[in-house]
């Protein structure tokens, strides 16, 4: 399979989690807003947040889907996750000493075990497709500068 192929895939599949993750947020905002501020947020931080993931999920699935800007969203995309996926472990460990998270649509369905796995899977096809650029990149660099220097 061609690398550009695979990281349209990887792409796609990420910016359609970001695409389901974000508008199930938006669709019900005074829901999402609720479970925000069931959070350990302060009010004033959950309320922020309430807006800007869904804003940075939206943003992240439209740069996703170009191949110029493909590279800055895969690694927003690991951040994003790893950063939803410490929560998540944190929580597990029960340190606030309640279970605040509360996810919407079909993650609601899901075990925090499942939500983990579910995440790292997420992370790590954006590493991947993180490390299959950045390889691209490189030997595509190297074959116009050797070109170059044939023609030298």
């Amino acid at each position: 399979m061609k690398k550009e192929t695979i990281l349209k895939i990887i792409s796609g599949l990420i910016a359609s989690l970001f695409f389901y993750a974000s508008f199930s947020k938006l669709m019900d905002y005074e829901k999402s807003q609720w479970e925000m501020k069931n959070q350990i947020f302060p009010p004033e931080i959950a309320w922020l947040l309430t807006w800007l993931i869904p804003t940075v999920e939206i943003f992240l699935m439209i740069v996703l889907l170009f191949p110029n800007t493909r590279k800055k969203a895969l690694l927003g995309s690991s951040i994003l996750l790893t950063i939803f996926t410490l929560y998540i472990g944190i929580v597990m460990t029960g340190v606030f000493g309640r279970i605040p998270c509360s996810c919407g649509g079909i993650l609601k369905n899901m075990s925090y075990g499942t939500h983990l796995t579910f995440n790292i899977f997420f992370i790590t096809i954006s590493l991947i497709g993180l490390i299959i650029e950045n390889n691209w990149n490189i030997s595509k660099n190297w074959f116009h500068v050797k070109k170059r220097k044939e023609l030298a």
